[in-house]
């Protein structure tokens, strides 16, 4: 029982991104039809590492933080080449926390709200 409680009593006690980052890591299968791929932005080669992994199919999810904090104009500026990338080939952006984008190849979209 004190496994259980663990489990479903201390909640606030929970760090999501530990939780997320010690979880095994799954090998790429073949009988997939796309992935859900983390980048964490530093430099024009996630820029153009998320462009080929929209024009493959796959779902990018991608860390703003460490270059946001570092330099602001820079991040804002690579979010905006990814922005025109995706406007111009049909798919996606949301921000969907202060530190995490969620990018879309073309004939997904994200509902912004909800119903």
């Amino acid at each position: 029982m004190a496994f259980l409680d663990k489990m479903f009593l201390k909640k606030d006690d929970v760090n999501v991104d530990d939780l997320l980052n010690n979880l095994d890591t799954i090998e790429e299968e073949e009988d997939v039809d796309f992935y859900v791929k983390p980048l964490v932005l530093q430099s024009t080669q996630e820029i153009d590492t998320a462009i080929k992994e929209l024009k493959n199919r796959n779902i990018v999810l991608m860390d703003i933080e460490s270059l946001s904090k570092r330099n602001p104009q820079r991040a804002k500026q690579f979010i905006n080449q990814l922005k025109m990338f995706i406007v111009d080939n049909g798919g996606d952006i949301a921000l969907i926390s202060k530190t995490k984008l969620l990018l879309v190849p073309s004939k997904v979209k994200i509902l912004k709200r909800s119903a």
